[in-house]
């Protein structure tokens, strides 16, 4: 049976780094969640010391503060098969998030992954995944605006 959606859902897809994602992964995903900006350098001029200063800071750099995604384990999910074995070798793999309502598209990169989860692996555990976005493979992520 398909799910159900509402329109502020998110798709995942997965793929080979150093290429966009395809497969779509769908059927077992619980959460994705992806917060964007950029970093901030604090340049706060000290003055001559008579009055507070006011902390002022500037980008310095365009960042994914966070990205997760949520799975509920089965033994059987070539998805899941491919998330544990790039998060646990320290191989990247491409990951897009697209936007179900219009299918905009969140980010579109290749990533190190990171996995956590209560314990030894079962079905029906879920198993958090956090992103590292990465260009090592040659490939600049992207996000939308």
């Amino acid at each position: 049976m398909a799910k159900k959606r509402a329109g502020w859902e998110r798709m995942l897809y997965r793929g080979t780094a150093g290429s966009t994602a395809s497969t779509s992964v769908d059927d077992n995903v619980v959460d994705i969640n992806i917060d964007t900006g950029p970093e901030f350098n604090e340049h706060t001029d000290r003055g001559a010391g008579t009055n507070l200063p006011k902390k002022t800071e500037q980008p310095v750099a365009l960042a994914i503060n966070n990205l997760t995604f949520s799975m509920i384990y089965k033994d059987s999910d070539a998805n899941m098969a491919a998330f544990l074995v790039a998060s646990r070798t320290g191989a990247a793999i491409a990951i897009k998030i697209v936007r179900y309502s219009g299918g905009e598209t969140e980010f579109d990169g290749d990533c190190y992954l990171e996995d956590s989860s209560p314990g030894g692996l079962k079905d029906g555990m879920v198993v958090e995944f956090t992103g590292h976005p990465t260009d090592d493979e040659g490939r600049d992520w992207t996000v939308g605006t």
